[in-house]
């Protein structure tokens, strides 16, 4: 089985374009099973004045049917602002699933709505837990103690635990962001796969670094820094047992 890695730069409030750069990095891969897109990638970041608006919250549901139609016999994963909810959308010939987002960031809470639903996406024999955005941030008061929205997912017995993002560059951030979703990985011995909106280095806002981690919580594949990369990864590379990130840090 192949999943993909489509770290593509979503520009805020520009559905078409946006919608024209899911098709073409859909159509980029290759036999894959699921292609997983960032959070929001359908309307972009930052477009929280415009989701203010109902009417451009309708035109963003609109272009998943205008992806689906031209992605049919494709699995993908969207980002997209579904009624008040800050959404990750399941597209396959005809199937339409929508997966929630719970944590919200408090610049989130005046727009969009926090859900309570648990459930998994199922493709064949694998079971994803669908996370977007802080879902993975630990919301306990001590830091030894993680706890988020895998624990309220982790009954339902996923394989695998998805995360679809919308990460800022900062200094550190690329090893202080990998720390903090291995935490995840060991504990709940799931391997992760991490999917980040991107942009230039010049614009210094997404810096990318989509990865996925392997049983052992090591970087067993990544997308790159500051650039949009359609990224092919067959889901036995999470056996791996190599003990050394693939990824490297950047530095701004």
């Amino acid at each position: 089985m192949k999943i993909t890695l489509a770290q593509i730069k979503c520009v805020a409030g520009d559905i078409d374009g946006n919608v024209k750069k899911i098709v073409e990095a859909a159509h980029k891969a290759k036999a894959s099973t699921l292609v997983i897109f960032p959070e929001l990638s359908v309307c972009g970041i930052p477009s929280y004045d415009m989701l203010k608006s109902a009417d451009f919250v309708e035109r963003c549901e609109k272009a998943l049917d205008k992806i689906a139609a031209e992605c049919e016999n494709i699995g993908l994963l969207v980002g997209c602002p579904v009624g008040k909810f800050n959404a990750a959308v399941y597209m396959f010939q005809g199937q339409r699933k929508v997966f929630k987002k719970k944590y919200l960031e408090d610049f989130e809470k005046d727009i969009f709505e926090p859900s309570d639903a648990d459930e998994l996406l199922q493709i064949g024999c694998h079971k994803y837990a669908v996370t977007i955005g802080k879902d993975l941030a630990n919301t306990n008061d001590d830091e030894f103690l993680l706890t988020n929205r895998v624990d309220e997912l982790m009954p339902l017995a996923p394989d695998v635990i998805i995360n679809i993002g919308a990460d800022k560059c900062g200094v550190n951030r690329s090893r202080t962001r990998r720390n903090e979703l291995r935490q995840n990985v060991l504990k709940t011995e799931r391997p992760l796969v991490f999917v980040n909106n991107v942009a230039s280095k010049e614009e210094a806002t997404f810096d990318g670094g989509s990865m996925i981690f392997g049983y052992e919580s090591y970087v067993v594949a990544s997308a790159p820094f500051f650039e949009e990369a359609v990224v092919d990864v067959n889901l036995e590379c999470l056996i791996s047992m190599k003990h050394e990130d693939e990824q490297q840090d950047y530095v701004l």
